[in-house]
Order: C-alpha cells, then sequence, then structure tokens
C-alpha cells in the first residue's frame, strides 16, 4: 500500500515540475488574445477626450439656441480654427432683426473683394457681445483633439481657419451645420439641423493598420463624404 502511494506521489510531482508545451502555447494564445481585447489606456485616455470635446460643443449649441430665444435676439457659436488650442464662445448680437450680410466664399476673390469681405466681417463683429455665463468656464477643446473645421448654411463654404460661426435666431430655428472632429485614432462631427432641437453626433474608428502618415488622407477622405452628403440634403 506505501508502495502505491509512494508512486502516485511521485506521478504528481512530476506533473507538478512544469507544463507540456501544449498548455504552455494555449496559455500563451489565451493572453495575446486577452491583451489585444483590451485597448491601450492611451487610446482610451484619446476616446474620453474626444467624446469629452464633442459633448461641450454639443452642450454650447443647445444653450447658444436657448439664449437665442430668452434674449430675443441672434447668437452665434463662434469658433476660433487658428487658436491652438481651438477656443470657442458663445455671442449675442443687438436686440431686433439682425440681416447676416453675405459673405462669399475665399476661392478667387480678387484683393478688392477680399477687403470689402473683411469689413463687411469686422462691422458683424462689433454687433455682438460675449455672454458673461458661458465666459465663467473656459471653453476650449482638448490639444490632442483636432478640431478639422465647421460647416455651416449661412457661411455657405466649409471654414477650416480663422472664425467658423454658427448662427441662431429667436425662432427657434438655426443654422444647419457640420463640425468636424479627429485625433489619430478616430473621426467624430456633430451634425446640426436647421429646425431640430436635437443634434446627431457620429463617431467612427479610423483604419489604425495605415501609417501613420496617412491619417490626415483618410479623415479628408471622410470630411469630403460627409460634407458632400450633407450638401445634397
Amino acid at each position: 500500500m506505501q508502495t502505491s502511494n509512494l508512486q502516485i506521489f511521485k506521478k504528481y510531482k512530476s506533473h507538478q515540475d512544469g507544463f507540456s508545451l501544449i498548455e504552455i502555447l494555449v496559455a500563451l494564445t489565451l493572453g495575446a488574445l486577452i491583451f489585444l481585447a483590451i485597448p491601450s489606456s492611451d487610446n482610451v485616455q484619446k476616446h474620453r477626450d474626444l467624446k469629452t470635446a464633442v459633448e461641450d460643443l454639443d452642450r454650447s449649441v443647445r444653450f447658444a439656441s436657448n439664449e437665442a430665444i430668452l434674449r430675443n435676439t441672434v447668437v452665434r457659436l463662434r469658433i476660433s480654427l487658428d487658436k491652438e488650442p481651438v477656443v470657442y464662445t458663445v455671442e449675442y448680437g443687438p436686440p431686433g432683426n439682425l440681416p447676416l450680410p453675405e459673405m462669399p466664399e475665399k476661392a478667387n476673390l480678387s484683393m478688392e473683394e477680399e477687403k470689402t469681405k473683411t469689413e463687411k466681417s469686422a462691422a458683424l463683429d462689433r454687433q455682438f457681445t460675449k455672454v458673461e455665463e458661458f465666459e465663467d468656464i473656459k471653453r476650449e477643446v482638448h490639444p490632442d483633439i483636432t478640431v478639422i473645421g465647421v460647416a455651416s448654411s449661412s457661411q455657405k463654404t466649409f471654414m477650416n481657419d480663422g472664425e467658423a460661426s454658427i448662427y441662431f435666431y429667436p425662432t427657434g430655428e438655426k443654422d444647419a451645420a457640420l463640425v468636424f472632429f479627429n485625433t489619430s485614432e478616430e473621426f467624430a462631427y456633430i451634425e446640426i439641423e436647421a429646425f431640430m432641437a436635437e443634434t446627431n453626433v457620429h463617431y467612427e474608428a479610423l483604419k489604425t493598420e495605415q501609417r501613420v502618415a496617412k491619417i490626415d488622407d483618410i479623415v479628408q477622405t471622410r470630411v469630403d463624404e460627409v460634407y458632400k452628403e450633407w450638401m445634397t440634403k
């Protein structure tokens, strides 16, 4: 009986001394699958920063819409695309009806036309005042988030630099608009409809198997596709 127990113990001890090759391979495979399934902390943080940037601007859209109704005047959400980081403000215009001047596209403008456009823009800016309640919190986009540009029905062009504005009216109407964002991992945009209270927010994962040098091209392609589809609505 003692001999039998000793043999069993030796067999058990031999098994405990090491794992078989198959067991090791199975363990490594499972470990690799778990590692791939869990996004890196860097990617998670980038997504959080992007989500925060999108949601903050989305709330600002609703704030501006409410301000226009409460103040019974034109209000605008003004986004400074050339600043680093990108900042934005909510501004209100004078009481009563404020006709917005036609702003021609930049392309093919003569020097005289460019000067006239700049003068019109400056004259319009002088009629707007920042909403103090909105200025209590500094409104800026996280430095790691790119604000690609803004398209709006009032400016009739895609703005990727300078000052872009989205206008809101006392009637509850507002500019139809698109605001585009991206990180090295994701592409996102807010779609604002002229007569709808709610906005549409879209997130898309970028093709990360592509080299980083091509990310800008991938993003620009998606911007062009979304903008073209939006223009035909």
